[in-house]
């Protein structure tokens, strides 16, 4: 499977194909949506459709050179405008690691792209001087005598430079295509977004999710269940995870259950110092899956009695018999602050030893009285 054919949205992927056959597809389009929903392999499918030189239907053959550099991102007429760091720095000169951070991660967010160009904690935007190089390249002939395609990606970046591209969205020059992808739509000027078919990518359902994990990132089945349903469908964090083994969070998650359960000071200060030391990814990827692990507590007993696919069951199964469910939401508060907090540069040893101790108060207090007795 190649996420050129399949990228998780079947219904939009059959929207694409109508507007293609019927060669009604619009000069611009905005595709936005929440984080992970696949926005940007969805356009790149669509690129690959535009620039196909012996299209069958409207949609690409996947044979001609066309299609093969388009596939590759190394078609030279498709454009694409990036958040940089600098005022002065051009999307053109970042292609290189661009490309690789689409081959590693499609589904990436800003973040995780700010660590491919070397500008991991720096302020990033869509500036003028990018924008006026690409609007001079799309005024240009195309190349190869056929269509033109530029990919706006995160287009909330372009904030008040927007307006410098008003003009050409509106009057394109023949045979233009225009993408704008966005997870803040709102932040995008009104008069663009007026000028744009809009089409909104919603959160992908576990089974897509669980599908492109099996079929295109070759995790297992039984791995790619457990992923999916932890993703809180978003396939950024569902590939995260399956990068991430799997085993190392369950495992982490239960030492620090084990900690906790014990009272032991020494154990939670441990525990602490050692995740405090992980990467700043890795420690919001943990608090995620702890949020989910937690969930499964609460859920997956909720009308069985049972656990269904879940990790961790024997834990899982001690959790929810010997402690009351409403302390389940306030462990997930305290894990969501938690990743806030992370996300903001805070001293993590102190966050994760302050929330091992919050959590096990929490449980002693909610510590089920029949157990007690």
């Amino acid at each position: 499977m190649s996420l050129l054919d399949h990228f998780g949205q079947p219904a939009i992927r059959q929207q694409m194909d109508v507007l293609l056959e019927g060669n009604r597809l619009p000069h611009a389009m905005l595709f936005y949506g929440e984080p992970g929903s696949g926005m940007l392999p969805g356009a790149l499918s669509l690129v690959n459709d535009i620039l196909c030189t012996q299209p069958v239907k409207g949609k690409a053959c996947r044979n001609c050179p066309a299609c093969n550099r388009a596939s590759k991102h190394i078609h030279p007429d498709l454009h694409f405008l990036l958040p940089l760091a600098g005022a002065k720095s051009l999307s053109s000169a970042f292609y290189g690691p661009w490309r690789e951070a689409i081959a590693e991660n499609p589904w990436m967010n800003v973040f995780q792209w700010t660590r491919y160009g070397d500008m991991e904690g720096k302020q990033v935007d869509i500036h003028k001087a990018d924008i006026q190089q690409v609007t001079g390249d799309l005024s240009l002939e195309a190349f190869e005598g056929g269509n033109k395609v530029i990919i706006i990606w995160m287009a909330q970046f372009l904030a008040r430079e927007g307006n410098r591209l008003l003009k050409l969205i509106e009057e394109p020059p023949d045979r233009t295509y225009f993408i704008l992808i966005s997870n803040q739509r709102e932040r995008i000027l009104p008069t663009i977004r007026s000028r744009c078919m809009q089409i909104y990518f919603p959160p992908m359902e576990v089974k897509e999710i669980t599908t492109l994990l099996t079929e295109v990132y070759e995790v297992s089945t039984e791995d790619a269940e457990v992923i999916a349903r932890q993703s809180f469908q978003d396939m950024g964090r569902a590939l995260t995870l399956a990068k991430n083994t799997l085993m190392d969070f369950k495992d982490e998650m239960a030492s620090w259950f084990r900690a906790i359960i014990s009272r032991k000071g020494q154990d939670m200060a441990t525990w602490a110092d050692q995740m405090g030391r992980q990467d700043k990814e890795e420690q919001k990827q943990f608090a995620l899956y702890a949020t989910s692990f937690v969930r499964n507590i609460v859920w997956d007993f909720a009308d069985t009695g049972e656990p269904e696919n879940a990790d961790g069951k024997e834990m899982i199964k001690y959790m929810h018999t010997h402690y009351a469910p409403d302390v389940w939401p306030l462990i997930i508060m305290g894990l969501q602050q938690t990743h806030e907090k992370v996300t903001r540069n805070a001293n993590t040893k102190l966050l994760w030893l302050s929330l091992s101790i919050t959590v096990k108060n929490q449980l002693m207090a909610h510590r089920l009285q029949h157990i007690n007795a």
